[in-house]
């Protein structure tokens, strides 16, 4: 019995091979018929003997190509035509977003096999791409994608990349930046002056590589700085010329086997590696590695990731494992093209790697981490950007700017929602231009005029004063930690209410003062803070951020009395005698110093007080030694230190962990650090839970969602997950933008088009 069916397929399907994967299942189903591209995804005919239609069908759902994302599949039986031969139809160019146009892919095992085949048209050529893999979004100018709008319009194909381009059962069939040798990009090496350096580019750059040099490599969103993974006096000098002392830098591998000799690597961080966006995923570090100590100094992780690029896999074959940062001076975007290189090279670099295909779209690389089974990220960048995150319900385009901390700003359109590039922090005015610049672009980029713009409570920051500047009659503030529980939320498809923990280093409250350890219970369109931490003097405003030695002293104001400089002398050796009194007196006095409950600043607190770290060098650095000697002291850690719930004048409640900082000031000289650290943690556990469980016996609700940069502390996340799931809690985290600031702008356009369709004019500010 024969059967006629029409499939409209709906997802990521354009630009991923999706057509000629088609072709493939229908001819061994023995089904004919036709598939093209349609506005909303793709259109499939198929017709022949029922069972062969099943097969197709089946195939179609679950056989689809590696960079493809079926979201849905509707099918209806039509009527027999009599095709016997299956065939793909001319059709609307891939890539409208309305369709899911992928983010930049990593290279794939195909096309790494023909890199280093020598019988090859293509061998060792620096930009072999095919349908499966190759640049996506850092090249397209326009949509739809189609090649004369990338900036591979200035590459023309030659006869024999023509003739794959054009050939449907081909692996290179409508792959955009298809090109070769005769055709493609061309590469060189420059040196420190922009001259070129004689020889292969490729063994050139690895001879200086090898030889304890920096060098700049163009890659698919911007450029790296690179040097020897493995060579300590190659990774301090890359530090001394970044003017980066501590933070960790990433490494990139050939494979997952030379991973392995250096990390440990469970199924799920393996799985992670291996995907075609490639991000950096953290591991946990062999103590028989040699890669440098100076790559990550603070913590016994690596940032490690695979090359995701053939320039990459050509350099790695020759040096191993090499060091691969954003090639970006301090707090500034990334550099995508040869006129910002020049601010590296010759300073920093002492060589690099370019190439004419133009960066049209900066695009930093993707970071994650794992809690046990869950995925953490730590930045949603380069192979996730643009895919879209649905929302609850659709409404007017949102353009919501999130915060000046990791910024990523996201866009709306329908009932999805499109999270930019990581943007990073606005402190700087070449991050404020790339701010400005991108937000431009995507709204070009997805053809949408937004209609309400939303922004943070924060009348001084400068996402907020960019908001004021649109033209959009209908504006949104939006209070910070509100933004944070509902993006997860709406990330796990709840709309409340929940009991939301927002635990992050700040974010304005709408009575002014500085946040950060909040308990809300918080719906869509409103929330209520019904518990936070202890407040303590946020001694001299930001500066405090930088000097975790001046929060611990105000704690020890705080919780020490008279006794706090005597205590200070004791345990900030960082404080001079003088500059303690004149501290104190701003902590006492209030001069400069606002009220904060943010428990970020709690973890630098306790950080420095147990020696760790007195000033940072880069943000959460405090946090991360704390975390990392929790680690290490878990299994010697005793029971929790003692807390108090107490009654709160702006909440219902108050955690107060002043007699958890007694209690560790009075430890036995017997008890580690690392001791402390750990019971810290468990501590802190220990007080959520049963703040949750308060809420729980009070308003009824059980469900719980966990936001905010605090947990990006991996230990914290996991214990505090499990201990509220064994509890009976419902416990919801976020698997698709990171916990940090981030995913705040997610949660701002939520929250306005919640509102928006409630007929609200903004949200309830607590």
């Amino acid at each position: 019995m024969k059967r006629r069916v029409r499939a409209a397929v709906m997802g990521c399907v354009q630009g991923v091979g999706f057509r000629p994967a088609v072709l493939r299942h229908a001819q061994a189903c023995g089904v004919g018929g036709w598939v093209r591209n349609a506005p909303q995804g793709v259109l499939i005919e198929a017709e022949g003997e029922a069972d062969g239609v099943d097969r197709f069908l089946d195939l179609l759902r679950h056989a689809p190509p590696p960079q493809a994302r079926i979201e849905t599949v509707l099918v209806e039986n039509v009527p027999l035509v009599g095709e016997k031969e299956f065939r793909i139809e001319a059709s609307a160019r891939s890539g409208d977003l309305m369709a899911g146009m992928p983010p930049d892919l990593g290279i794939c095992a195909d096309c790494l096999r023909e890199l280093f085949d020598p019988s090859n048209r293509r061998f060792r050529h620096p930009f072999i791409n095919c349908t499966n893999c190759g640049p996506r979004f850092t090249i397209v100018r326009t949509l739809p994608y189609d090649r004369e709008r990338t900036s591979m319009a200035v590459f023309p194909m030659c006869e024999d990349c023509h003739k794959e381009y054009q050939a449907p059962a081909n692996r290179r069939f409508d792959a955009q930046p298809v090109a070769c040798p005769a055709c493609g990009p061309s590469l060189r090496l420059v040196d420190g002056s922009f001259r070129a350096m004689p020889g292969d580019p490729v063994a050139s750059a690895a001879a200086l590589l090898r030889g304890g040099a920096i060098v700049a490599v163009k890659g698919l969103g911007g450029y790296h700085l690179a040097c020897d993974a493995r060579q300590e006096a190659a990774v301090q000098l890359l530090r001394a010329r970044k003017h980066r002392p501590h933070k960790a830098l990433a490494v990139m591998f050939r494979s997952i086997d030379e991973i392995r000799r250096h990390c440990e690597v469970t199924p799920e961080e393996e799985a992670a590696l291996s995907v075609p966006a490639r991000p950096i995923v953290i591991l946990a570090r062999r103590p028989n590695s040699d890669l440098a100590r100076a790559v990550s100094p603070d913590t016994n992780t690596i940032g490690a990731f695979l090359s995701y690029t053939p320039l990459h896999a050509l350099l790695l074959e020759e040096t191993g494992p090499l060091v691969m940062t954003s090639g970006n001076r301090t707090d500034e975007p990334i550099a995508r093209n040869e006129e910002e290189l020049g601010r590296l090279l010759g300073t920093i670099a002492d060589a690099a790697l370019v190439h004419n295909r133009e960066i049209l779209r900066r695009c930093d690389d993707s970071v994650l981490s794992f809690a046990g089974p869950q995925r953490v990220f730590i930045r949603r960048s380069r192979g996730l950007v643009p895919e879209r995150i649905r929302l609850p319900e659709g409404g007017p385009p949102v353009l919501a700017c999130g915060g000046d901390l990791k910024n990523v700003f996201c866009l709306t359109r329908g009932a999805e929602a499109f999270a930019s590039q990581h943007i990073g922090d606005l402190s700087e005015h070449r991050a404020l231009e790339f701010f400005e610049e991108s937000v431009v672009d995507l709204q070009a980029l997805l053809q949408v005029k937004p209609e309400i713009v939303a922004h943070d409570l924060h009348p001084d920051y400068y996402s907020t004063r960019f908001a004021q500047r649109q033209p959009v009659e209908v504006k949104m503030a939006v209070q910070h930690h509100h933004a944070h529980v509902v993006a997860c939320m709406v990330e796990n498809g709840i709309t409340g209410p929940v009991i939301g923990l927002a635990l992050d280093g700040l974010g304005h409250g709408p009575d002014g003062t500085v946040w950060g350890g909040e308990i809300v219970l918080a719906g869509l369109v409103a929330f209520r803070r019904l518990g936070h931490f202890k407040p303590y003097r946020l001694v001299g405003g930001d500066a405090a951020t930088k000097h975790p030695a001046r929060m611990a002293l105000s704690v020890l104001a705080s919780e020490c009395g008279d006794g706090a400089e005597a205590a200070a002398a004791r345990l900030l050796p960082s404080i001079s005698p003088a500059d303690c009194r004149i501290l104190l007196d701003m902590a006492r006095r209030g001069i400069r110093s606002p009220w904060t409950t943010s428990a970020g600043r709690l973890f630098d607190a306790v950080a420095a007080l147990l020696g760790l770290c007195d000033t940072v060098t880069y943000e959460a650095q405090a946090a991360i030694r704390l975390e990392q000697a929790a680690e290490e002291g878990l299994t010697d850690a005793a029971n929790e230190y003692p807390f108090e719930i107490v009654p709160a004048s702006t909440a219902a409640f108050e955690l107060n962990f002043g007699p958890t900082v007694q209690a560790m000031l009075a430890r036995s000289e017997g008890e580690g650090m690392a001791a402390v650290a750990a019971r810290f943690h468990r501590t802190m556990v220990a007080a959520l839970a049963a703040a949750c469980d308060r809420v729980r016996q009070a308003e009824g609700v059980s469900e719980v969602a966990l936001s905010g940069g605090v947990f990006q502390n991996r230990l914290l996340l996991r214990l505090l997950s499990e201990h509220l799931t064994a509890a009976g809690f419902k416990v919801y985290l976020h698997s698709e933008l990171p916990p940090n600031d981030a995913c705040v702008a997610f949660g701002q356009a939520s929250i306005a088009l919640a509102c928006h369709s409630q007929g609200l004019e903004g949200p309830a500010l607590g």
